[in-house]
């Protein structure tokens, strides 16, 4: 019969099967060859057998041809094996090539092996996808409403307001409305109510009190101005918990703690007491960045007020900066209030340095020498929850701001 060809075999395996006499791939292991008894591929080859059964073998020893050879033996498959693409893992995405009107943003990743003897070729190494498609000129994108804020005073008509945010600016002509237009700023009165005439601030708050030890206070004003800052101490429930802390600090070239917060009345009451006159030049803006220090010891769960008491204008062109740029790093962290003490002390000079809404948080007085007169003015000037003088010493019930 003709050459049947066999499986090309490992050549160690088909030597030591050709040992027993073993030729026929299909007398090694029923249902095929183990792949360790091939070889597909690799230099050196494999060992393959050919094989042929006689048609019509020799009728008796003596008489008659011999077959010819039954079985032939070739190398196989020797060439080297394909060796198959292998690829890493993607990189991370490239930033896009343009910020509007459509891009591309692409990543690649590496072939870490290469295809060899017919091994597969490897995938895309590259992927770009578009980004960014929006319009180059549009407008900006506002944020909700933000709640409304507390009411500014607990009595004679203050403000609330609320605002919108920007969350995504304009790009190219794009417009955007501004801060405090209609589109991003709402404001009504509030507690339009007469005050009483005698009151005390029952507020949960952290109150920070400036006192200007400057020399145009003057002996008598820096003695009236004490004397009010004593009379305002009776007039608030100091209370850590549930009520007010204060702190005081005295300005005049130099800045003096005269007590860090605190619902100590009695430490309070000592602290102001024993206070002494500068009289020197007016720094406000060395005031404003004590008060955000001593801010720090001040509660989280409670707002803040910075109030300055001020009867002078910053002394030299240069002060007006640092004043200005004192108060700016105040405002983000305290509500800063002025109380002006002489009408030489401009409304329009004052009005930058304080926060928003600016004409809540400027109060003015005629002298320093009318402070003790003022004091329940001022209490209801920065307090935003108060009660009656007396109602408070019986227990009674609040006036209340509107809460956030």
């Amino acid at each position: 019969s003709e050459f049947t060809p066999g499986e090309c075999l490992n050549r160690e395996f088909a030597a030591a099967m050709a040992a027993k006499g073993m030729y026929d791939p299909s007398q090694f292991a029923e249902g095929g060859l183990a792949p360790n008894m091939k070889h597909d591929c690799g230099l050196g080859g494999g060992t393959q057998y050919y094989t042929r059964q006689p048609v019509s073998p020799p009728k008796t020893p003596d008489y008659g041809a011999a077959c010819p050879p039954l079985r032939l033996k070739t190398s196989c498959n020797d060439f080297e094996c394909p060796v198959q693409c292998q690829l890493g893992d993607w990189e991370g995405w490239s930033a896009c090539s343009k910020s509007c009107d459509g891009g591309m943003k692409r990543r690649v990743r590496p072939i870490d092996v290469y295809p060899q003897y017919g091994g597969e070729e490897c995938d895309p190494t590259k992927q770009e996808e578009t980004c960014d498609a929006l319009a180059c000129d549009r407008p900006c994108t506002l944020n909700d409403w933000s709640e409304w804020r507390a009411c500014t005073r607990a009595c004679e008509r203050g403000i609330r307001w609320r605002s919108r945010t920007i969350k995504k600016p304009a790009t190219g002509a794009g417009k955007c409305a501004r801060t405090f237009s209609k589109a991003r700023y709402h404001r009504e009165y509030c507690n339009d109510i007469p005050c009483p005439a005698e009151v005390v601030c029952v507020a949960t708050l952290d109150l920070l009190i400036g006192l200007d030890a400057s020399g145009s206070m003057t002996e008598d004003g820096w003695k009236s101005q004490s004397a009010a800052m004593l009379s305002l101490l009776e007039k608030t429930k100091l209370d850590a918990k549930a009520g007010l802390q204060i702190g005081i600090a005295k300005f005049a070239w130099d800045i003096t703690l005269v007590h860090h917060l605190t619902d100590d009345k009695k430490a309070l009451v000592k602290a102001v007491t024993d206070m002494t006159y500068d009289g020197w030049t007016t720094n406000l803006g060395g005031l404003f960045r004590t008060m955000k220090n001593m801010l720090q010891f001040g509660r989280r769960d409670a707002p803040s007020v910075c109030m300055a008491w001020t009867d002078g204008r910053p002394s030299y062109p240069s002060d007006v900066y640092d004043t200005a740029s004192g108060a700016h790093e105040l405002r983000p962290v305290c509500r800063v209030m002025v109380v002006t003490m002489r009408p030489a002390v401009p409304r329009e000079l004052v009005l930058p340095w304080v926060s928003h809404p600016k004409n809540e948080n400027v109060m003015s007085v005629d002298d320093p020498l009318e402070m003790t007169k003022k004091v329940n003015d001022i209490t209801t000037f920065y307090c935003a929850k108060i009660m009656r003088l007396d109602a408070y010493l019986m227990g009674q019930t609040t006036t209340e701001a509107p809460k956030k």
